[in-house]
């Protein structure tokens, strides 16, 4: 039975559930061990921890679980044993925000004190070193506690601002004093302490709140100069970049850096954090070809370097903007300078990338860097046309196993055209591509399981991307993500057979990934409810028809709610819907195909526990415009038809 068992396939969850996989794909956290980390292939096992023994002990013994184990770990809040659990979980990289939000919310009832209080001690506590990355969270999270609660703790700020600490912790209590004190008076304040005016300038990185930020520019502006001490200096270039409202003042000091040759990588990626339609056109050109100067004196082998990397990309941004009869010779100068880099991102606990659309020119090579700042892994996988949906589904019944050149849920299959490894958090990977000789659109995804549907881009290849760029907008630099609500769109519903494109509809059924598990006409397949009457079955009301798609969780079927069963015997748990079941035998699907439809005998099934959430992820159209969602609801009103725009009524 255990072999039958080992050979089924595992229904993969789409977002939510992919959530809860995290920690048991993720890699084992190594408080003390720099070990490259691999993801975890293992069962987790709850581990014994002796919370009643002396302080010393108990941090050793949780200092030796990773992630997924200390999550394991018995923890209350009835009993002060149970603190330092909660503060082993806070002081961990790659945790959400949300398991940190518990943690310091179970602190603050054990130690009887608040959340302000608590993420102050732990910004005592923490040795960044130790802890990498936790910080900038824990800081986060102190900036968006209230005003009032920060007065309240105005001298532990102070404290903790002027020592000689962790520059995170420092900037962190630097920011959260810009809200409680005026500008002036923390200038004074920093001056007198150690790289206090370094450490305030940098905190305004952290700072969201423009106007508080702007206060700053009248000092910040008068240190943007060549013999400006170094750090101070660099510190106060960073801060330029988030200066709302004096742009042009900006790029006048910041051009001038340039021209000189001072901190021209630094100078790069602030210009760059300034919104493009701030940017003053007068002093593009000149700023355009001073950087070009610049960047023709790095030197070839350290042109992928993300110093190079940032000046060219504010190079060729600049020669966008630009009149075609000046900026197309400044952005082939700048791509003639070596093999074009592309940067990915991945957008924290969003599961998306940060581009949507990468554009190459065919047949040229490029190399794309792929920076995973998120909390689970991603990989990045690029498709041949139409091929997604069949590498994503074969990705998803791949074992934990990587290929021989360390891939792990790559298909062996020639429509796939490259991929890097399984990315981390926190860490990153290069690939080198040579774009396809065709020009087309070829699609990109992360195959981590149950991610595919959700995480993907497309990668346009054309003849001559300087022509196209000259007549096209930059590419985006991150998609718009918009949390739509019901009530965004009840009034555009009432229209919603005026003038809409049910062939646009049909493409977004299947971008958007409703194709892999839901039937709409001929297209998709049956694994969650048919779609095809949809709208018949809410009596054509579109507005509950979208309240589903916007809540997958709010109301699940029985037939589509998911089941965690446990084997008999030493199986692993799987998931699956339960199709049906009589006096002896169960029928569940473990996936979207009829041979994922199997029977299983009752005695080889010792529990099972229904799951809360829907696996029809929420966010599912927040990539979408509305017009785009209006589209997708007018073809599926349409039970499926396409290549008509729908009549006017």
């Amino acid at each position: 039975m255990q072999n039958d068992f080992a050979r089924r396939p595992t229904l993969l969850p789409h977002f939510l559930l992919a959530a809860c996989l995290l920690f048991a794909a993720a890699p084992p956290a190594r408080a003390q061990n720099d070990e490259a980390e691999k993801p975890a292939t293992g069962k987790v096992e709850k581990p014994i921890i002796f919370l009643d023994k002396n302080p010393r002990i108990v941090a050793y013994q949780l200092g030796r679980l990773s992630n997924e184990q200390l999550l394991l770990v018995d923890r209350e809040t009835t009993h002060p044993k149970f603190a330092p659990v909660f503060e082993a979980i806070l002081g961990r990289p790659k945790f959400s925000a949300k398991i940190r939000e518990d943690a310091l919310a179970a602190l603050a009832t054990i130690n009887k004190t608040d959340a302000t209080t608590e993420i102050l001690a732990a910004l005592k506590r923490l040795d960044p070193e130790k802890s990498p990355g936790v910080l900038p969270e824990l800081a986060k999270l102190l900036l968006a506690q209230k005003p009032d609660a920060l007065k309240k703790q105005q001298a532990a700020l102070e404290e903790l601002a002027g020592t000689d600490g962790p520059p995170s912790a420092r900037q962190a209590a630097f920011a959260a004093l810009t809200g409680i004190q005026a500008a002036d008076a923390l200038l004074t304040f920093a001056e007198d302490k150690p790289a206090g005016p370094e450490q305030l300038f940098l905190s305004l990185l952290l700072v969201s709140d423009a106007p508080r930020r702007a206060a700053f520019f009248p000092k910040l502006e008068t240190l943007l100069k060549p013999e400006t001490e170094e750090a101070l200096r660099r510190a106060a270039i960073q801060a330029a970049g988030r200066m709302t409202g004096h742009e042009p003042a900006v790029f006048a000091a910041l051009g001038k850096l340039v021209a000189s040759g001072t901190d021209v990588p630094v100078v790069a990626r602030a210009l760059l954090a300034l919104p493009k339609d701030k940017w003053p056109l007068p002093a593009l050109k000149e700023l355009g070809d001073a950087l070009l100067e610049q960047a023709k004196q790095v030197p070839d082998d350290q042109r992928t370097q993300n110093d190079f990397l940032d000046l060219t990309q504010l190079g060729t941004d600049l020669a966008l903007k630009l009149p075609k009869e000046q900026g197309v010779p400044l952005r082939k100068a700048f791509g003639s300078l070596g093999v074009r880099v592309i940067r990915l991102g991945a957008l924290i606990e969003q599961m998306f990338f940060d581009k949507t659309l990468i554009v190459v020119e065919a047949g040229k090579p490029f190399e794309l860097v792929f920076e995973n700042g998120d909390v689970m892994p991603h990989n990045w996988l690029l498709a041949q046309p139409g091929a997604l949906e069949e590498i994503g589904v074969a990705s998803e019944k791949m074992p934990p196993t990587p290929d021989k050149t360390g891939r792990m849920y790559v298909p062996d299959s020639p429509k796939v055209l490259a991929a890097t490894k399984l990315v981390n958090p926190g860490e990153s990977a290069r690939v080198r591509v040579t774009a396809p000789a065709t020009p087309g659109d070829f699609p990109y995804a992360c195959t981590f399981p149950g991610h595919w549907q959700r995480m993907r881009g497309l990668l346009k290849v054309v003849p001559d991307l300087d022509e196209y760029l000259a007549k096209a907008p930059a590419e985006p630099a991150a998609p718009v993500i918009t949390e739509w609500k019901l009530s965004d769109l009840a009034a555009d519903l009432a229209t919603l057979s005026q003038g809409r494109s049910l062939t646009r509809g049909k493409e977004l059924f299947t971008s958007v990934g409703c194709i892999a598990c839901h039937k709409a006409g001929a297209d998709g397949v049956l694994y969650g409810p048919e779609l095809t009457g949809v709208f018949p079955k809410y009596k054509g009301d579109a507005q509950a028809v979208l309240s589903e798609i916007l809540e997958p969780s709010k109301t699940i079927e029985p037939r589509f709610r998911a089941y965690n069963f446990k084997p008999a015997g030493n199986d692993d748990p799987f998931t699956g819907f339960l199709v049906s079941e009589d006096a002896t035998t169960l029928t569940i699907q473990t996936g979207p195909a009829e041979n994922l439809i199997q029977k299983f005998p009752k005695k080889e099934i010792v529990g099972r526990e229904p799951q809360p959430n829907s696996i029809m992820p929420a966010g599912l159209l927040n990539l979408l415009s509305k017009d785009q969602i209006l589209d997708l609801l007018a073809f599926l009103k349409t039970a499926g038809e396409t290549g008509r725009t729908a009549e006017k009524k």
